[in-house]
């Protein structure tokens, strides 16, 4: 397990905050921590909301399972990834980074116990989880046992479990979908911290046509006392 704290904190420019406000703002939480399979998921999926997060002073806490979306054995790109991972996260504004050692494809022959341990022991508390939505019927093995295991670590510790997912929300299966206003901008700053992607590849060039200001949340778990104000779609 690697742990990389931000090289420096988050400073908001006065000026670019004025132009970005957030018209659906993220709900209040106190502390997040964020549960993805791999680092590009902390990036070019889950970026503009940990950033909208953060921006709203929740402490942001992220813990990738693996180092890749494919293995490599070699020890230096796994070093670069996490730096790169490292400078992302810090242009978001998370507090910090945790990589665990597992090989990307092989999440699930580890036990759902043995991944909440993990999770639980990087981060034991927090007020919500946000973790990739997995339940379509092409959702990556990874991304499937990372949503299970944080769904797990969330009923243990009573938190609230956030899915951020494409889809729409009548397929969301009776649970509440959130709509959430995110800086795109900022998000594209910490993509393109991953040096190791070719500025051609796929992934890269999917995320960055996205001019869409609006996420989407589906409430997979809440303990909230009071009722959580949202749009419906």
């Amino acid at each position: 397990m690697t742990v990389f704290p931000p090289l420096r904190p988050y400073t908001a420019d006065p000026d670019l905050e004025s132009m970005t406000k957030y018209m659906r703002p993220v709900p209040a939480t106190r502390s997040l921590v964020v549960v993805c399979a791999h680092p590009y998921d902390a990036t070019f999926a889950l970026g503009g909301v940990i950033a909208a997060f953060a921006d709203s002073g929740t402490s942001v806490h992220v813990i990738c399972l693996t180092h890749g979306r494919h293995a490599d054995p070699r020890p230096r790109h796994r070093l670069d990834r996490a730096r790169d991972l490292g400078r992302a996260t810090r242009h978001l504004g998370a507090d910090d980074v945790t990589l665990l050692d597992h090989a990307p494809g092989t999440l699930a022959v580890v036990t759902l116990d043995d991944l909440v341990e993990e999770i639980l022991t990087a981060r034991h508390s927090a007020d919500a989880i946000l973790t990739v939505d997995a339940t379509g019927a092409d959702a990556h093995p990874d991304h499937i046992r990372a949503m299970r295991a944080a769904y797990r670590a969330a009923s243990k510790q009573g938190s609230t479990l956030y899915a951020w997912t494409l889809r729409a929300g009548q397929t969301a299966r009776g649970h509440q979908v959130l709509v959430v206003d995110v800086d795109r901008e900022r998000q594209r700053t910490a993509t393109s911290c991953h040096t190791g992607l070719p500025a051609d590849d796929p992934l890269r060039s999917r995320w960055q046509r996205n001019q869409d200001r609006a996420e989407r949340l589906i409430v997979l778990r809440t303990e909230r006392s009071v009722p959580v104000y949202a749009r419906h779609v």
